[in-house]
């Protein structure tokens, strides 16, 4: 069985993101400077990589990645061209419905739901009190030069007939 235990305490709080304290610093300071003037080294002690973690400088503001793009200019860049582009045919069919359904309340919203399910998609409407009155699967009204069949190929009445 091996045990490994770490030559200095320290806490790396930087990587969990609660920064390092003022305390830590100063203390990182010292030992800094103990090394470069020599201070505190004792012959036989065994001497610390070069590479030792710096405490940074500016920890007000941090960065996500090692880059030092702004990703939220970005992103926001992005947002708005998305926004400045027309969609056309279908697609801006949908993207307006879906804007529609987007800024309802919860009546309008249930009122575009259950008129076009239950007319089989042939009827979309916002008016939850006129849609909550009317019953679509009797009142049947096929797309112009159609005409509803169950499964079995049989003609269902429609609201022409």
């Amino acid at each position: 069985l091996v045990k490994l235990r770490k030559k200095d305490k320290h806490e790396w709080r930087e990587l969990f993101g609660t920064g390092a304290s003022k305390e830590d610093k100063e203390e990182f300071k010292k030992k800094e400077s103990s090394k470069q003037t020599g201070e505190g080294s004792s012959e036989g002690a065994v001497k610390e990589p070069e590479a030792t973690a710096a405490l940074p400088e500016d920890t007000n503001k941090a960065r996500p990645y090692a880059s030092h793009r702004d990703w939220d200019a970005i992103e926001r860049d992005l947002k708005k061209k998305e926004e400045e582009e027309k969609p056309e045919g279908e697609e801006a069919l949908n993207k307006l419905f879906q804007q529609i359904y987007g800024n309802a309340d919860d009546d309008t919203r249930r009122a575009m739901i259950k008129s076009f399910q239950t007319s089989g998609g042939t009827v979309l409407s916002t008016n939850w009190n006129e849609v909550s009155k009317t019953d679509y699967e009797k009142e049947r009204q096929a797309p112009k030069g159609m005409e509803w069949k169950d499964q079995d190929g049989n003609r269902l009445p429609q609201k022409d007939d």
